[in-house]
């Protein structure tokens, strides 16, 4: 323990006496390690946390194989194997029958008007079954949260369960219990608050108000979900019971489902042998682990924190390398230091462990400002992953993993860099290190260095390479042209049935809206959707035209939104052939239907032939709509998707209601005409909630925020590799010029020219870069061949790309030799000569 603190105090001795590479070597492993315990807090979280639940590890998540024979309202996250979404009579019937399970659970994502102290806004709500909380162990924070006897029949049991970021942060922690809370106009009882930290069994759902599957109808006025077993929308997660394996789970249950699904049959519309086949023989009810629950967000984040951890740990190799070799250099300078030691009788042992302690000091210094750096780092992704005004089922709380990870990693790297000056030192040369004799630079420590030097020109190529893709990803990606001018473009969203109006006031209030918006000063259209564009999410499905045979097992998804009678115009979509929707267009009069060229082609061969032909849903007789018109194509999910299919149709036509999606293009700057449009909303009713008004671009930029965050994450490592790989040059070309003043003299002496030895200095670092660059360019293009699913209309081997990477690249080298080159070239052959 002695020796230990001796090596210690004197360790921290040294490092003082040489603040400048303390702080550059501290602040470089900081920036890497801070980087990667930010990222690893997102993968944690994102892909590896456990559910806050009691024992998640007995959690299991239902899916199914086969075919699903109905309506399918789902956040995604389906396969063909697995699909997770269930209807509400499948639910219980699996739930009274089975004997595997301790307990069920189904959940659906919802969003509905909620008034508290006459303050009304729209929140996201969970509908889930009465042994909810029960099942998956989650305690009240105050209160109590729902029981089973609270989920019984339609409509029978108004209450609700807040989550704690919500009634903390909306209601100030109030006591609540037992008051009243609007829920689109309809009274609900707060039974109590959900325990800080838990949110739903579907990692990345957020919550703010729990209520019973029975009240569907009150949140979801439009649509009857309860007794509708072609209906598909709840997920579904089981708590094994003791001694239950999840094989023998799915023994006991599959007989139970193909019975289910066997009395399920009749219902369906479908009825031939091949739909029976599709439907019965080829189901498998599945269950698969669910300590982490259920997320169909998931797979959408995996790719983008691989890609940034992949990029995080060649900054952390970089910043290893670097410090390495500011340790090589500063050792070199040491030499007669430790010659000296060596020479009054240290060891090898000694010496090395004194290196090893220098180094664990400045890695444990380094992990420790990382760790303060942590924090506002992965707020910040946070911020940029999860998009404008929006919640995040991130947390910036950093837990005991990452900082065990983290420790490993500052450790792991202290050892790393700690070795290369002790190499130096594995077979000391006493007498020439107490003379102190220069050398030309040659040698294992010289060649050791150029590996360094080159290692941190290649990692520096492959992320400024990495960056550039993702750039030209977003300007690609912001440069699309979706079909429609998104400029002076507003839009929000408004749901009547939040503000409590009947379903059969619902279209005469959104038609009132758009003719009191379209009056508006400034304003030059306004429409209506209930699909919102570019906004990731599509409502689709199969139709039926008049006179086409459909091939055998044809299954062609064409986009089936409800429309204003101006809203191709206020898009600016424009017409191909035939007529818009008109005010004629009414309730009584004859359904008609809009089409576009890729509908228009598929099923006619052009524009012209498809007017005066008629399209319906699949037996469902009474849809049947002329087609009166065609417009362009138009993307409509989201920039990246090309457009497909489409048949817009009059909302006022619709047989039930619809919340809509409202767009006003303006003559001014959108900004200056949001606040009249809040005022015009609230005078027709001050209770109708206006929701996420902002410009389409904004809301464009929303869907592609985590693009935007690869690309700023990219963009700001290749610059941090850039400064690493500038320090590192530097360092080790300024140290390998010293070395080399003899040899320089004597070239000077015998009459070299100083732009000679510029020359000299300059064409070996330029060489060394330009080894470097070709073996990592392979090696790079391969890499970025795995980002390829994250790009858009570039190519991980982009010509221009590369070449501004290696631009970049050789111009950095060139500064960071140039200042060597220069002292070098001024040396005096005279004092030259006489330098040891």
């Amino acid at each position: 323990m002695a020796r230990l603190f001796s090596d210690l105090r004197f360790a921290l001795r040294q490092i003082l006496r040489s603040p400048g590479f303390a702080i550059t070597a501290i602040v470089t492993l900081a920036l890497a390690i801070g980087a990667n315990t930010a990222i690893i807090t997102l993968l944690n979280q994102a892909l590896l946390h456990a559910l806050p639940v009691k024992d998640p590890s007995e959690l299991m998540v239902l899916s199914f194989s086969g075919n699903a024979g109905g309506h399918t309202d789902s956040e995604g996250g389906d396969t063909p194997d697995h699909k997770h979404y269930f209807s509400y009579p499948m639910y219980r019937d699996l739930r009274d029958e089975n004997t595997v399970f301790s307990g069920l659970v189904a959940a659906a994502p919802a969003s509905a008007g909620v008034t508290w102290n006459n303050h009304s806004e729209q929140v996201p709500v969970e509908l889930v079954s009465g042994d909810y909380f029960e099942t998956l162990g989650v305690q009240a924070a105050t209160g109590r949260l729902l029981v089973p006897s609270d989920e019984t029949f339609e409509n029978a049991n108004p209450v609700a369960v807040l989550s704690f970021d919500y009634w903390k942060g909306h209601l100030a922690e109030a006591p609540v219990a037992g008051k009243t809370l609007l829920v689109n106009g309809y009274p609900f009882s707060i039974a109590g608050v959900a325990a800080p930290g838990f949110h739903s069994v579907v990692w990345g759902r957020l919550p703010d108000v729990y209520v019973p599957l029975t009240m569907q109808r009150v949140i979801e006025p439009e649509w009857s979900y309860l007794s509708d077993h072609r209906s598909y929308w709840l997920s579904i997660v089981g708590r094994l019971r003791a001694n239950e394996t999840q094989q023998q789970a799915m023994a006991s249950l599959n007989p139970l489902w193909i019975s289910l699904r066997a009395g399920e049959f009749p219902l369906q519309v479908d009825q031939s042998a091949k739909a029976r086949e599709r439907f019965l023989s080829r189901t498998h009810l599945n269950l698969d682990a669910g300590a982490q629950g259920f997320s169909p967000y998931r797979d959408s984040l995996r790719t983008p924190l691989l890609i940034i951890m992949g990029m995080v740990l060649l900054v952390i190799a970089m910043a290893v390398v670097n410090v390495a070799s500011l340790l090589l250099v500063r050792g070199a300078i040491r030499v007669r230091e430790f010659a000296m030691r060596f020479a009054l009788g240290a060891t090898q042992g000694q010496i090395f462990g004194q290196l090893l302690t220098e180094g664990l000091l400045l890695g444990v210094a380094g992990a420790g400002l990382g760790l303060l750096l942590a924090p506002p780092v992965l707020r910040a992704l946070i911020t940029w992953m999860a998009g404008r005004g929006q919640t995040s089922a991130f947390s910036a709380s950093i837990d005991w993993r990452v900082l065990l990870f983290t420790s490993a990693t500052a450790l792991i790297a202290s050892l790393i860099f700690s070795v290369a000056p002790a190499l130096q030192l594995w077979s000391p040369r006493l007498v020439d290190s107490l003379k102190q004799q220069a050398g030309t630079g040659s040698g294992g420590s010289l060649r050791f260095r150029r590996i360094c030097v080159g290692l941190q020109i290649g990692f520096s190529l492959l992320l400024i390479a990495g960056a550039g893709v993702f750039v030209r990803t977003i300007q690609n990606l912001r440069n699309v042209d979706p079909g429609f001018a998104t400029d002076h473009l507003l839009t929000f969203s408004l749901v009547p049935e939040f503000a409590g109006y009947p379903p059969s006031q619902i279209a005469p209030v959104e038609q009132r809206v758009l003719e009191v918006l379209a009056g508006l000063p400034g304003v030059r259209a306004a429409g209506a959707t209930n699909d919102p564009d570019l906004a990731n999410d599509n409502i689709d499905g199969n139709v039926e035209v008049a006179g086409y045979t459909p091939k055998p097992d044809e299954d062609y998804n064409v986009e089936l939104p409800w429309v204003s009678d101006h809203y191709l115009q206020t898009l600016g979509i424009p017409l191909v052939a035939g007529r818009y929707f008109s005010p004629a267009d009414s309730a009584t009069a004859t359904k008609v239907i809009i089409v576009n060229e890729t509908f228009a082609r598929y099923y006619f061969g052009s524009p012209q032939n498809a007017l005066g032909h008629h399209v319906n849903r699949p037996h469902r007789p009474e849809t049947d709509s002329m087609i009166v018109g065609v417009v362009r194509d138009a993307k409509h999910v989201s920039v990246r998707d090309p457009a497909s299919a489409a048949a817009y149709r009059p909302f006022v036509q619709t047989e039930k209601p619809v919340g809509l999606t409202f767009y006003v293009r303006t003559w001014q700057t959108p900004e200056t005409t949001a606040s009249s449009i809040r005022a015009a909303i609230a005078n027709i009713d001050s209770k109708l909630i206006v929701n996420d008004l902002t410009t389409l671009n904004i809301k464009i930029d929303d869907t592609i925020s985590s693009e935007r965050a690869i690309a700023l994450l990219a963009s700001t490592f290749g610059c941090l590799a850039t400064l690493l790989a500038g320090i590192g040059l530097y360092g080790i070309q300024a140290y390998s010029t010293a070395q080399r003043t003899r040899e320089i003299g004597i070239r000077m002496a015998l009459g070299a020219q100083r732009w000679t030895v510029v020359r000299l200095i300059l064409r070996e670092i330029l060489g060394l870069a330009g080894i470097a660059i070709a073996v990592t360019i392979p090696v790079s293009m391969t890499a970025t061949r795995a980002l390829r699913s994250q790009l858009f209309n570039v190519s991980p081997t982009d010509g221009g790309v590369y070449a501004i990477a290696i631009a970049v690249i050789v111009t950095v080298a060139a500064l960071a030799a140039v200042i060597p080159a220069r002292r070098a070239a001024s040396v005096d052959p005279a004092r030259a000569l006489r330098t040891e």
